[in-house]
């Protein structure tokens, strides 16, 4: 037989229930604004009915309900979703990235402008053209070796930029594994506490928004593999090697190289390998982009440069008045205009240019060889070694670099621009999608004031008829309790 106190038990589970979801409401409107908080939302389930089947059940006209129990506290999350914005935060970290280096890049060679190496390679060829109309001239002769020095300076001074820039690239990539060790301890941290709650039945939502941030976070950083057990557990790889396995949290360490840091396993000292995100960006920047790419082609440019102004400068001849009236001027051959080719180490032409100690003395605008010899003879006084200069400069084609001087740089300055914008792009078409996906997961997980301060109303109405429910069986106990079998007395 059903008990006479069902109903005031029925009316206890409908307070709670509702006390439950107003507190779970408060809980979502209090942290409305805060990063990562995903809705909760309380699973209300009708309570067991009475009578369970049976022989010796009651006979009552059929099962009774109970009243209503809390299933769960449910975290409203779209994994799918989840998983998407993680793939799209490795590829918009990494073109960031680029796009970031592209434009540092950029301001760095300074193109167009007055001051950059384009315009002082116009500036050298100019003055190589105005020597062989005056090649007598000492003026002339000193804005050449002005312009030489000149365009050595900003070469010299990008590629130092450039380096400099390298450098502060290779340091942003100790900053990234060392934020990867802290995140993935973090993670292996929560994880501890997320099993500890998990296995008592409960469900850690606020723990699972804490991990949820921190794995975001580290996706944009690198290329992730996120995997959640029963007991949910995250367990997290990269490129295939384990980071995060339960609470255990594997380490990468930087090993300095001369030509930067390389990035290994602590405990087996294998490389690490980066396939996506900032990590992927930074090292494509430091090794790609600047040391086999611009760095690289600035070389290259500063070679040509050096060996052929040098070559064509060595078979002309300069012009040296001599103090004795008795005896001619020399004509000083085979001298250099920039540095000794041979001088040069590790093949940094660009960082090692400038012009040599004969043209940059206190006599070398007499050693700078504008005139050319004619059937063997001397003949200083044509400016025809200075036209041949600046024909080399500007229209002959080196074969090193499969074109002219200016040619080769103009062509490196369009490729900067062109991956430029290309990154540009990508970004910008990484920002719709991520927006897109930002969205939608904010429509499942996100916090709406309204429909929040609505549940809040709905679940007060409820709580207060709950009351009222008990009241009035209060009142009917009452009766049966204080009122009957009086009768007759």
């Amino acid at each position: 037989m059903r008990s006479t106190f069902a109903g005031l038990q029925l009316g206890l589970r409908a307070l709670q229930a509702h006390q439950l979801a107003l507190n779970v409401t408060g809980h979502n409107i209090a942290n409305a604004n805060t990063e990562g908080y995903s809705r909760q939302r309380v699973n209300l389930v009708p309570g067991n009915p009475y009578t369970v089947p049976a022989f010796n059940k009651p006979l009552t006209p059929g099962q009774i309900g109970t009243g209503v129990r809390v299933a769960e506290v449910m975290r409203m999350r779209d994994d799918f979703i989840e998983m998407q914005l993680r793939l799209e935060s490795q590829t918009t970290g990494n073109w960031q990235v680029l796009m970031d280096g592209y434009e540092q890049i950029e301001m760095i060679f300074n193109e167009p402008s007055d001051t950059g190496i384009s315009t002082m390679l116009s500036d050298f060829w100019k003055a190589w053209q105005q020597l062989s109309l005056t090649p007598s001239d000492l003026a002339a002769r000193a804005v050449v070796r002005q312009s030489g020095e000149l365009l050595a300076d900003a070469i010299r001074h990008t590629y130092t930029q450039l380096h400099r820039y390298r450098e502060e690239v290779n340091y942003a990539i100790g900053v990234k594994v060392n934020r990867i060790n802290y995140l993935a301890q973090q993670i292996a941290d929560l994880n501890k506490q997320i099993v500890a709650v998990s296995v008592s039945g409960d469900r850690p939502n606020d723990l699972l928004d804490a991990r949820d941030l921190l794995v975001k976070e580290l996706a944009q950083i690198t290329n992730i593999q996120a995997v959640t057990d029963h007991k949910l557990q995250m367990h997290i790889s990269i490129s295939g090697s384990s980071l995060v396995q339960g609470s255990h949290a594997s380490k990468l360490a930087l090993v300095e190289e001369p030509d930067g840091y390389k990035v290994v396993w602590e405990a087996t000292s294998v490389a690490a390998a980066f396939n996506g995100g900032e990590l992927k960006g930074l090292f494509q920047l430091r090794d790609d982009i600047l040391l086999n790419g611009y760095m690289h082609e600035l070389n290259r440019l500063a070679e040509a440069l050096i060996r052929e102004v040098n070559q064509q400068h060595q078979q002309g001849y300069g012009y040296v008045p001599s103090t004795d009236p008795d005896t001619g001027p020399e004509y000083p051959r085979g001298v250099n205009f920039f540095i000794d080719i041979s001088k040069v180490a590790d093949g940094k032409y660009a960082q090692d240019i400038r012009l040599s100690e004969a043209i940059l003395g206190e006599d070398g605008l007499n050693y700078i060889a504008a005139g050319l010899g004619e059937d063997g003879e001397e003949a200083p006084g044509n400016g025809e070694n200075a036209l041949a200069i600046a024909k080399l400069l500007q229209e002959h084609k080196v074969e090193s670099l499969n074109g002219s001087i200016p040619d080769f740089f103009s062509s490196l300055i369009t490729s900067l621009g062109v991956d430029s914008q290309e990154a540009q792009r990508m970004v910008a078409n990484q920002t719709v999608l991520m927006e897109h996906l930002q969205n939608r997961q904010e429509s499942v997980s996100g916090v709406a004031l309204d429909e929040e301060m609505g549940n809040l109303i709905r679940f007060q109405h409820a709580y207060h008829a709950a009351a009222r429910l008990i009241t009035a069986l209060d009142e009917s106990l009452v009766t049966v309790i204080e009122r009957m079998g009086l009768v007759g007395r």
